[in-house]
């Protein structure tokens, strides 16, 4: 049996699939909805990429900090917000964001002092803005209308000149709002925003991110490039992993901004899965180094042509009106924002992935997920083929790819002939086809492997 249960085993059998099929159609219909969120999520070893941003914005702020999205209702009324600690406030723009800068948020505790740290609660729609010396505080704005709630600190603490946050819903239901201050973390309720605790991280830091699934916080070390720490929703160092500690070796400069791409399902919920973006604000280009959210085995490097020295990065993870995967967002240069779509970077990823070993032999059967996916019309079926004495399953025969509709009716047959050992690719139209789930087999001697796909128009 493999991840989605009896199917693999179900493609084998000419005879009774359409019947156990149709008994599970109902099933995977009914769970469509909550498939349309999600993207590609399994990321492979891909090496350096290299892409242009869609665009980039620049607004009223000076020397930009770090960025926040909100999501709207209504996702045409999605809202990005920007600090800029040069003249003390935060920039607001709305969904397309180029050419739709919104006036700027500004509040008597910004005065004199540097706007830094922004996190926004999903849940209760507030907007957290952390304010350096000598205000040392946190203002707190309802959205959308950003009205003025409440400010809070730790009495008498000095925020210094570039405090950041962190929201961290916990498995109580309670929220923890973490600030950093140089090199202490102040830990707060983010509901009342009463003092809790406050823990020294091993390293330097600025930018922290939030893991409310694995109830993890991970803080990129700042000063001396060691890597990434991780700790436990109290401070306490988290050593599930075996350490906690990973990226060493992986950053030229300061470890600055930091995400967690969650794979939303049905837009809201975490799975676990997904992945980790550190920014290496290396001053000529930044590298943005991605990490698996599990593992934390890095992945890869981006790169976005002319975006350099980024502080902070975020993620808009919700379909668009353009962008169906929603959007990756880095600073360029403390004085704009760049931006381009995650179906943009996941098609780079998956058209660049080598996924063949030192000598170009794969060593496994391998039936990658399509990509994009869900798609419209057409999609991406990548799979690997090993050579005899590199698997136990590898045979001399033909090689068939075959997509199949949830009553299992054979819809297509994309491969069939004999194939040696490497690496393929074949792309799917389904233009012909009305919107659903369907699902696609490869098959060559012993090895059978199937995978659902979501077409929707």
């Amino acid at each position: 049996m493999n991840k989605y249960g009896f199917i693999t085993t179900l493609f084998t059998k000419d005879l009774s699939i359409r019947m156990l099929l149709m008994s599970a159609a109902l099933l995977f219909v009914t769970n469509l909805t909550l498939a349309q969120g999600i993207p590609q999520c399994e990321l492979p070893q891909f090496g350096r990429i290299n892409i242009d941003p869609d665009f980039e914005v620049n607004g009223s702020g000076q020397n930009v900090d770090t960025i926040e999205f909100w999501k709207a209702p209504d996702s045409s009324e999605t809202l990005m917000f920007v600090t800029a600690k040069g003249n003390q406030l935060v920039e607001v723009w709305k969904y397309p964001f180029q050419n739709n800068e919104q006036p700027p948020l500004t509040n008597t505790t910004f005065n004199n002092s540097q706007v830094n740290g922004l996190a926004i609660d999903q849940d209760t729609d507030k907007l957290y803005v952390a304010i350096g010396d000598p205000s040392s505080t946190v203002s707190v704005f309802s959205i959308p209308d950003l009205t003025f709630q409440m400010n809070f600190n730790k009495q008498g603490v000095n925020y210094h000149s570039e405090p950041n946050l962190s929201l961290l819903n916990l498995n109580n239901g309670n929220k923890n709002i973490y600030v950093s201050a140089d090199f202490i973390v102040y830990i707060h309720d983010a509901v009342t925003g009463s003092y809790i605790s406050e823990f020294v991280p091993e390293e330097g830091l600025e930018t922290m991110a939030a893991d409310s699934f694995y109830q993890r916080i991970y803080i990129p070390d700042e000063n001396n490039r060691t890597g990434i720490y991780v700790y436990n929703p109290d401070g306490t160092p988290y050593t599930g992993n075996g350490s906690n500690q990973f990226g060493q070796g992986v950053f030229d400069a300061d470890a600055e901004g930091i995400i967690v791409y969650n794979c939303p399902i049905n837009n809201s919920i975490d799975n676990g899965e997904g992945f980790i973006v550190v920014s290496d604000q290396r001053l000529d280009k930044t590298d943005f180094e991605f990490f698996d959210r599990q593992t934390w085995e890095h992945l890869g490097t981006l790169n976005l042509t002319g975006v350099s020295n980024t502080d902070g990065i975020a993620s808009f993870p919700y379909p668009l009106p353009d962008y169906p995967l929603g959007v990756f967002a880095a600073l360029d240069n403390d004085h704009a924002v760049a931006i381009v779509g995650w179906d943009k970077i996941f098609d780079k990823i998956f058209s660049t992935t080598d996924v063949k070993n030192e000598d170009g032999i794969p060593k496994k059967f391998e039936l990658n997920q399509n990509f994009p996916n869900p798609f419209n019309p057409s999609t991406e079926i990548r799979f690997s083929i090993p050579a005899p004495l590199s698997s136990p399953f590898a045979e001399v025969g033909f090689v068939t790819l075959k997509v199949y509709d949830v009553l299992g009716n054979e819809i297509a047959m994309l491969v069939n002939e004999e194939k040696s050992a490497g690496n393929y690719k074949v792309n799917f139209d389904a233009s012909a086809l009305t919107s659903g789930i369907y699902f696609y087999t490869l098959k060559t001697g012993s090895f059978v492997q199937t995978k659902k796909m979501i077409l929707l128009r």
